[in-house]
């Protein structure tokens, strides 16, 4: 994503510079200073203009988060599916995926995951929140098929799985924990064991 959203501004798709600049200002400013006006001045547009796109700035927060949820969901299915029909490492490469992405996209990622699916615009939010746990459920019903996985309740696993990797994501955008992108897969790896021996069959 480019900082100047006028260089990327070209007629037809004022939709996308809006979310490219409003991007820009929640990562500079965050986004309880976004305002629909003054993003409307950064892109070079009427202040009227941005409204024929978004009804408020609830509008808009909820297309970035929609557009975020795509991507990681989409991101975790591929994942998956490289791992083939081998569950620990479909949970250990999809849990990576989700890390590098917050890493990768941390005010989308807080955007996500910063406000409850009721508070966003439903109109907008047209991928579901949840496209990326239905992800994780998959790949924990493939280990319990295969009897792979301990026979715990589905839904406990999934919520243990999804607490590690969104702890450990968290704690690293916060920087908390101070390593960068290769460091991080690197301990990641270590964290997928612990996970993968409290829930595979002995």
């Amino acid at each position: 994503m480019s900082d100047t959203p006028k260089a990327n501004y070209h007629h037809g798709n004022l939709r996308q510079a809006l979310m490219d600049g409003a991007l820009c200002c929640i990562r500079d400013h965050g986004a309880e200073h976004l305002s629909l006006r003054a993003l409307a001045r950064e892109v070079g547009v009427s202040q009227a203009a941005p409204y024929r796109h978004f009804k408020d700035k609830v509008a808009l927060l909820s297309a970035l988060a929609s557009d975020g949820f795509e991507r990681l969901g989409n991101a975790m299915r591929q994942a998956f599916e490289l791992a083939g029909d081998d569950p620990e490492l479909a949970l250990r490469e999809v849990g990576l995926t989700y890390v590098k992405f917050a890493l990768q996209h941390p005010e989308t990622y807080r955007l996500m995951f910063g406000m409850k699916a009721s508070d966003f615009n439903a109109k907008e939010l047209d991928v579901s929140h949840s496209e990326g746990f239905c992800v994780l459920e998959d790949v924990i019903r493939l280990g319990m098929q295969k009897q792979v996985f301990q026979s715990h309740p589905q839904a406990d696993i999934a919520i243990a799985a999804w607490s590690i990797v969104h702890g450990y994501a968290s704690l690293l955008i916060d920087g908390v924990i101070e390593l960068d992108e290769e460091q991080a897969a690197a301990q990641f790896k270590g964290l997928g064991q612990i996970l993968n021996q409290g829930i595979v069959a002995g």
